[in-house]
């Protein structure tokens, strides 16, 4: 039992060293998940707007809206990740994704 818990260790720190990129995968899968959700919205929003003013708020929020929202949330995802315990941070992380995958086929992403 003692080598199991020495693995979950290791790879507990390996994910420690790239809570970064972590991060910003789940962050990225969530934008994937329901950045149909926003996309409707906005359409939605500027429906009745001329066609040139569409377009560019579409574009806006595809280049700035979804850049910035990818780099507010990932650092404070990474902080909160950070708050884990070293040796529940594996099966946490697991978890996550896991929960991830289980949205998307909901939502007939995959």
């Amino acid at each position: 039992m003692n080598i199991i818990y020495d693995l979950n260790l290791q790879l507990a720190r390996h994910m420690n060293l790239h809570l970064s990129d972590i991060a910003l995968a789940i962050v990225a899968t969530c934008l994937v998940i329901y950045g149909n959700n926003l996309n409707n919205y906005i359409k939605r929003t500027v429906s009745s707007w001329i066609f040139i003013a569409r377009i560019s708020a579409f574009i806006m929020m595809c280049t700035f809206g979804y850049g910035l929202l990818t780099v507010w949330l990932q650092p404070v995802l990474e902080m909160l990740l950070k708050y884990i315990s070293l040796p529940y941070l594996p099966i946490s992380i697991a978890a996550i994704f896991c929960m991830l995958g289980i949205l998307a086929e909901r939502k007939r992403q995959v």
